[in-house]
């Protein structure tokens, strides 16, 4: 039997931190062990956690980072597979069984996503796979926002990338491609490692008997698409592009789609007639281009 280890990034809102590790205690599989790591928090837990193996960070190290510190915790403890699992989520009983199997059915599979719901729509789905489109450069959830009743998203496939809210991942393809990037802070970090593990000759899978249910960036400032969430999305996604796109490409992409979506950011933000909040996600998004080209990262 695997041992696996499950690490939970806590920044704030101990509410869902709690019930995220209340759900992990109906877990069918027995042979886990829970890492909390603590980023930098300023609240204590209010309650004792017997069972779960605390890290403690001193400040705020991003989610790439922060998750980098559990996992090395983890693979110290003897883990085989390693879970990241998001603070803000409920899981399944039934979540390691579906991927344990499924890692036993695909031993050249590295990386494995969830099928990952709406905690406030249970059977709507938010994620059944991640792919990245090749004109635009920018990614996308398979099966958002679909409902579960409708029965399409039942069968294992290859996927560009799993989410990293929900994504368990072969020890073996963490020793060959190493952590996730610090530098991608939030967003785009657990899509970069897809790609280096798919590089490096591991697939990555997507198990649809594996369920999880989320509150949606729930840590990020504004929430899901917010000024925080437009800042790290166009920072990192020139940092991705420039991690995987030969120089060929990425001048493709400078010289022909990327001027026009500047240009629109800029002009939209002297059109008086849009509101302040879209002129304001447009005027985070821009300095998130501008920090990447000045590599404040």
């Amino acid at each position: 039997m695997y041992k696996i280890g499950i690490v939970i990034l806590h920044f704030g809102r101990w509410a869902d931190t709690l019930e995220c590790l209340t759900s992990l205690e109906k877990l069918s599989y027995p042979h886990f062990e829970v890492i909390l790591v603590d980023n930098g928090s300023q609240e204590p837990c209010p309650i004792p956690l017997p069972n779960v193996i605390l890290v403690k960070n001193a400040r705020n190290l991003g989610f790439a980072e922060g998750n980098n510190r559990g996992i090395l915790e983890a693979l110290r403890r003897g883990a085989e597979f390693v879970l990241l699992l998001n603070n803000d989520t409920v899981v399944d009983p039934n979540l390691l069984e579906a991927f344990v199997a499924s890692a036993r059915r695909h031993p050249n599979a590295g990386v494995f996503g969830a099928k990952i719901y709406y905690y406030d729509d249970p059977l709507r789905i938010w994620h059944a796979g991640g792919e990245i489109n090749t004109s635009t450069y920018r990614c996308f959830h398979l099966g958002c926002p679909d409902s579960d009743l409708e029965k399409k998203w039942e069968e294992e496939r290859l996927i560009t990338y799993a989410c990293g809210c929900a994504l368990f991942v072969r020890k073996e393809a963490i020793e060959r491609v190493g952590m996730m990037a610090p530098e991608f802070f939030l967003l785009w970090e657990e899509i970069d490692w897809c790609f280096r593990m798919r590089q490096a000759g591991f697939d990555c899978l997507f198990v649809p008997g594996a369920k999880v249910w989320h509150k949606i960036s729930q840590a990020f400032e504004g929430g899901n698409r917010g000024l925080q969430w437009q800042y790290y999305y166009f920072r990192n996604r020139l940092l991705f592009l420039k991690r995987h796109l030969s120089l060929k490409q990425r001048w493709h992409f400078y010289l022909s789609r990327f001027p026009k979506e500047v240009a629109e950011m800029v002009a939209s933000n002297l059109n008086p007639r849009l509101s302040a909040s879209t002129r304001a996600l447009n005027r985070a998004a821009l300095r998130g281009i501008r920090d990447y080209f000045l590599n404040n990262f």
